[in-house]
């Protein structure tokens, strides 16, 4: 055990040339990496994308009409809710 230890530190001391390509290369994986692991950890599992910011307001009357009014349908359907 002690020999792969001494061959680890070995080869862990030796300088080596990176080019840049590879150096970019691997800051970008290592940032992706960090963020995926940062949304798979972190305490707020759920994402709201948009603010709920007023379109769904429950508020369907067209022009100030009412729903028999907007309604032109004689039976009974879906205008009465």
């Amino acid at each position: 055990m002690q020999e792969r230890w001494n061959e680890l530190q070995q080869i862990l001391e030796e300088m080596t040339i990176m080019k840049k390509r590879e150096y970019a290369l691997t800051l970008t994986v290592c940032v992706l990496a960090g963020l995926v692991i940062g949304m798979l950890i972190s305490p707020k599992k759920r994402v709201m994308i948009g603010s709920n910011n007023g379109n769904n307001t429950g508020n369907n009357n067209v022009s100030g009409l009412d729903a028999d009014e907007f309604c032109d349908c004689e039976d009974d359907c879906c205008c009465e809710e």
